[in-house]
């Protein structure tokens, strides 16, 4: 089972109906359960895989009281470090990045960080392909094989290890640079990375 906390908005349902789509059983958790959302803490405690769809602001709060249902469990940070000043997104870094923020509140968790540069409109579109790749990173080389796995299914392009979970401190940021490409050039632009083996 895998579990999406927070996820009601676009990349929480994109995502949970590309992985549908592959035969994957999701679970999506909300602050306000309702009609197809539970409870977040239900969707990490039934989950093998959890996905954290959490606004940067709420992530130590939000982990912190879910520390015990992801423990044990892959929990893959999505949060990115945007933040919107006078309307133009602009990246606001941390002394840590926001996936090992994670692994600080929630110590049992086996964490891996990606998906910054896929855009959640994008993702929300089923029936487009994404033709992208994916960047992810992390410190558990099993967990980061499992969640490649399901990054595969999500996007045509490649699924890139871009190392251990420190690199998130500048995944993190590559959002507010897509964004600003996107709003100048009217798209949801995402990264080919070139001349791999």
């Amino acid at each position: 089972m895998i579990g999406i906390v927070g996820g009601s908005g676009d990349f929480g349902q994109g995502l949970a109906g590309r992985l549908r789509a592959h035969g994957h059983e999701v679970v999506i958790g909300s602050r306000t359960p309702r009609d197809e959302f539970v409870a977040n803490a239900e969707a990490c405690e039934c989950s093998d895989i959890v996905f954290l769809s959490i606004p940067p602001a709420s992530v130590a709060e939000t982990v912190r009281g879910l520390a015990t249902q992801l423990d044990g469990k892959i929990a893959v940070s999505v949060a990115t470090a945007v933040v919107f000043r006078d309307g133009k997104p602009t990246a606001e870094p941390g002394p840590v990045s926001l996936a090992e923020l994670v692994a600080t509140e929630a110590p049992g968790a086996r964490v891996v960080s990606g998906f910054h540069t896929v855009s959640s409109k994008s993702l929300a579109a089923i029936d487009r392909e994404l033709g992208e790749d994916v960047l992810i990173c992390g410190d558990d080389a099993e967990a980061k094989v499992a969640v490649e796995e399901l990054a595969a299914k999500v996007v045509s392009g490649r699924v890139v290890d871009a190392g251990p979970l420190v690199v998130s401190r500048w995944l993190e940021t590559l959002t507010a640079v897509l964004l600003n490409i996107n709003r100048r050039y009217k798209a949801h632009t995402g990264i080919k990375i070139t001349d791999l083996p």
